[in-house]
């Protein structure tokens, strides 16, 4: 919270979250259940959209969703668990226990792979997720053992403790790590030393069994122009495609759980320090190594505001768990809508439970302009950091360019306000006496960026 910046009511924090949410719903653009806590005291629990389109069954805060990258916090734990039963030492070499060890893994660490600096290549980065072959790849029921065995075979990306790289494939190895160590199955294993201590009875493993009850489907946004993107769709008027599933084989370390957000919230209060998890370890989990990144969570600020987060992405479906230890607030979104603004909607939901400011999304009918109501707006604009916006053509749109922060086209909605998809918010230009742009104004997470014209013509 800023200095001379009042904590907004509890009530009002629950009023607005659900505003914006309900506006960015029926936008289409969000479905899922979200979670806000302060403490032990929830402000926000909710379901918005649908679990299942076609059937029409709403999503509830109940609803299990599989949550990709946040299964590495537990998969981390996992080995400080073994640590602590005297199974494993974190500085011990991964080949310790794994048969047929490659000799390029003879010097990596478990304490490495926990924290992405093994030089393991990420397969998610060659396969391309998302893409044809990536979803070829990864519905095939052998895909966790193919990555694996491929990952033996590849040349590492950098020494061993040299950098951080975040590797997908290096928590799959870790689980295997972990499976030997614990000598049974890593399912097994996490259920009875995490789940089952921390009461997450609606969480368990892909893969283990059948399909779990109450697992919500994953889509995509199907062909779709920006007319409809930007004046809104209903969720249930097709223009959401369902994704297939994945077939996820344990022991996949690096994604394996499936949650709803009662029991993501269940863990939150266990990472406060307790019983399954002391204040020490919980210091040492959050505990920032290179890039930031502690055991299964990455050490960041939000506003200037000490954070320890981690989201997940998976085709069909994405996820973000927050942790804001000052104010001792949770935040955690499950969505089923992998093209949902996730950013877009934490740094809001965040903005409004500290009182700043933020914006609902961006709603408007696109124009096309034509050249002679362009061309006035081309040019460069220095901020007031001194860096320099160009503003030029591309084709029948205008794209805006700041080196090294971002580049992309706008979206006329009036022959001087612009949609910016890149950052969800607007470009304003104002006009000077000439008729030429004298300066634009980008408005972004509830603040405005003004940059003033600097070139004295297009």
């Amino acid at each position: 919270m800023a200095a001379g910046i009042a904590a907004p009511a509890p009530a009002d924090v629950s009023r607005e979250m659900d505003a914006y949410l309900t506006a960015r719903t029926r936008l289409g653009g969000f479905s899922g259940a979200v979670l806000f806590a302060e403490g032990d005291k929830l402000l926000l629990r909710k379901g918005y959209g649908y679990a299942d389109v076609a059937r029409h069954v709403p999503y509830t805060p109940a609803t299990r969703q599989e949550a990709a990258s946040l299964s590495k916090m537990f998969t981390a734990m996992a080995a400080f668990k073994l640590r602590d039963q005297g199974k494993l030492k974190l500085d011990d070499p991964i080949c310790q226990y794994l048969k047929g060890c490659p000799r390029a893994w003879k010097t990596i660490t478990v304490d490495q792979l926990i924290h992405h600096t093994s030089g393991i290549p990420d397969y998610e980065t060659r396969l391309d997720m998302g893409s044809a072959d990536y979803m070829d790849f990864m519905r095939s029921p052998k895909a966790t053992a193919r990555i694996y065995a491929d990952a033996r075979h590849r040349p590492l990306d950098f020494v061993p403790g040299s950098r951080f790289s975040y590797s997908n494939t290096g928590y799959i190895v870790l689980a295997e790590v972990i499976q030997s160590a614990a000598d049974e199955p890593f399912g097994d294993y996490v259920t009875a030393a995490l789940l089952k201590p921390a009461h997450m009875d609606h969480s368990g493993m892909l893969g283990l069994d059948k399909r779990p009850a109450h697992l919500a489907r994953g889509y995509t946004v199907g062909p779709i122009d920006w007319e409809k993107l930007l004046g809104g769709f209903a969720l249930d008027d097709g223009t959401l495609v369902p994704v297939p599933p994945l077939a996820f084989t344990p022991p996949a370390g690096d994604a394996w759980l499936y949650t709803d957000v009662d029991d993501l919230y269940r863990w939150s209060r266990v990472m406060e320090g307790g019983e399954l998890v002391p204040p020490a370890e919980v210091r040492e989990v959050y505990t920032p190594g290179r890039g930031s990144y502690g055991a299964g969570w990455f050490i960041t600020h939000i506003g200037g505001v000490l954070s320890y987060e981690h989201d997940g992405d998976l085709p069909g479906y994405i996820s973000s768990f927050i942790k804001l230890p000052g104010s001792r607030s949770t935040l955690i979104v499950l969505c089923n809508l992998d093209r949902a603004r996730l950013d877009s909607i934490t740094t809001a939901l965040l903005a409004i439970a500290q009182g700043q400011p933020y914006d609902m999304p961006v709603q408007g009918k696109p124009l096309r302009l034509s050249e002679a109501q362009l061309t006035p707006l081309v040019g460069e604009y220095r901020s007031a950091d001194g860096a320099v916006l160009t503003v030029s053509r591309d084709g029948r749109l205008l794209s805006a360019s700041l080196p090294g922060r971002y580049q992309g086209d706008l979206i006329p909605l009036s022959p001087t306000e612009f949609y910016f998809p890149l950052t969800d918010g607007t470009a304003s230009f104002s006009l000077g006496k000439d008729g030429d742009a004298s300066g634009v104004d980008l408005h972004y997470d509830g603040r405005d960026h003004v940059a003033t014209r600097i070139d004295a013509s297009p």
